[in-house]
């Protein structure tokens, strides 16, 4: 993992030191299909996957050297659902709902 100043702003507190930006449109694009299908079920291997691949995307806009296997072993049950919404967190709306609701939230401005 990278150490640089995040590129994108987006959510800091999810995972521990790093900021989950949106998805780009073309992660969307391809990850489309899943995230129509993805219903919430922790215990669905096709959610699980979605869910590490998501976040691979989103982070390595920030992180570019993430791997695969370093956001598994970064998301668990405890924070599936909030990593996936800060993935998808377009035009900021969870961002700005989840830094008004809770002091701990953190927004991470870019230049």
């Amino acid at each position: 993992m990278s150490s640089t100043q995040p590129k994108v702003k987006g959510i800091a507190g999810v995972l521990p030191g790093l900021v989950i930006p949106p998805l780009s449109l073309g992660a969307l694009e391809q990850l489309q299909e899943r995230l129509r299908a993805f219903d919430g079920d922790a215990l669905k291997p096709e959610n699980i996957a979605l869910v590490i691949d998501a976040a691979q995307a989103a982070l390595r806009r920030n992180y570019p050297d993430m791997t695969r296997d370093q956001v598994a072993d970064l998301v668990g049950l405890e924070n599936l659902v909030e990593v996936y919404q800060a993935c998808m967190d377009v035009g900021g709306t969870w961002r700005n709902a989840r830094t008004a609701g809770d002091s701990s939230a953190q927004e991470v401005a870019t230049c």
